[in-house]
C-alpha cells in the first residue's frame, strides 16, 4: 500500500513511526522546515519504554492508497490543496483531527473519506522529536476493509473499527472540547482544573451533551466516564490547544470551542474570551 501521513506532530509523527515499524513504506508531509529536519536527522520517538528513530520518505509523490491527515483544523484548506492530484476515488482519506466541524470540508472530496478519532497523549519536543507521555493509544476508525488489512500487522496498536463512528467521535469531542477550552481559559493543566473548577467541568460536559443530543447522539452515560478519565491522567497534562496558547501560536479554538459556542451561551463566554 502507498501511504501518506500529513502532519508530523504528536499524532501524525507517532502514527507514521508505528506504521513504519509495522513494515510499511511511509511518506510524511509536514512544513518545509520539519521535512528538512526529518530528512536529515530522522523522526525520533520518545516512548514510555524506549527511544527510537525512523526515516520516513519526505514529501508527496504519486497517487496514494491511504492518506492520514493529522494537521490542525486551521490548516485544512492548505492541506487539501496540497494533496490534490495525489488521490483517486479508491483512496482512503482519514482525517484524524480534534473536533466535529472540520468534516464539512471533506464533503466534496472525490475519494473515500473514513472518519476517525484518536486518544493519545503526545507532543512535539522538537520539530522532528515526538514525546509520547503515557501508554495510551486508541485509534477509532470507521469500519473499512482496506484499513483493517492495513493495521493487521500492527499487533501492538489498539484499533477499533466502529459501526457507530459518529458517536465515537462525539465521545472524544466531549472530552477534548471541555478540557482544551477550560485549560486554555485558565492556563492551567488537567489536575488543577479538576481540583479547582470541577463544577465548571460538569456544567461544560452537560452543555456538550445537550448539543450532541440535537444531533441525535446520546452521551448521557459518558459524563462520569470522562470525569474518571480526567482524574486518572497525569496532573500536569495539557491539551495541545493550551500549549499553543502558551506559545502564542495559532490555535484550534474555532474548530474546538467555536463550533459549540454557536449552540450554547455558557460556552460562548469562554470562546469570546479566548478569541480576544
Amino acid at each position: 500500500m502507498k501511504i501518506l501521513v500529513v502532519g508530523a506532530g504528536g499524532v501524525g509523527g507517532y502514527l507514521a513511526y508505528k506504521l513504519i515499524k509495522c513494515g510499511y513504506d511511509v511518506d510524511i508531509l509536514a512544513t518545509k522546515k520539519t521535512n528538512e529536519k526529518i530528512k536529515k536527522e530522522g523522526l525520533k520517538i520518545i516512548d514510555i519504554d524506549k527511544e527510537d528513530t525512523v526515516y520516513p520518505n519526505v514529501g508527496i509523490s504519486g497517487v496514494y492508497d491511504i492518506v492520514f491527515i493529522t494537521t490542525k483544523a486551521y490548516s485544512l484548506d492548505e492541506v487539501l490543496k496540497e494533496i490534490e492530484g495525489h488521490y483517486s476515488e479508491d483512496t482512503r482519506i482519514v482525517p484524524i483531527l480534534n473536533g466535529i466541524g472540520h468534516f464539512e470540508k471533506f464533503k466534496n472530496i472525490k475519494a473515500k473519506v473514513i472518519k476517525a478519532c484518536i486518544y493519545i497523549l503526545s507532543n512535539k519536543k522538537d520539530i522532528n522529536i515526538i514525546h509520547k507521555k503515557t501508554p495510551l493509544f486508541y485509534l477509532c476508525l470507521e469500519d473499512d476493509e482496506v484499513l483493517k488489512k492495513l493495521f493487521t500487522p500492527c499487533k501492538d496498536l489498539k484499533i477499533k473499527f466502529s459501526k457507530h463512528i459518529e458517536k465515537d467521535i462525539w465521545k472524544k469531542y466531549l472530552f477534548i472540547a471541555t478540557f482544551a477550552t477550560l485549560q486554555s481559559f485558565y492556563q492551567k493543566p488537567t489536575g488543577w482544573i479538576m481540583e479547582n473548577k470541577r463544577d465548571e467541568v460538569e456544567k461544560f460536559l452537560d452543555e456538550v451533551i445537550k448539543i450532541a443530543k440535537k444531533a441525535d447522539i446520546s452521551l448521557e452515560n459518558e459524563k462520569e466516564k470522562i470525569i474518571k478519565q480526567a482524574l486518572n491522567i497525569p496532573y500536569e497534562s495539557k491539551m495541545s490547544m493550551q500549549i499553543d496558547y502558551e506559545n502564542n501560536n495559532k490555535t484550534e479554538v474555532d474548530n474546538i470551542t467555536g463550533f459549540l459556542a454557536k449552540e450554547s451561551d455558557f460556552i460562548r463566554k469562554y470562546y469570546e474570551k479566548l478569541k480576544e
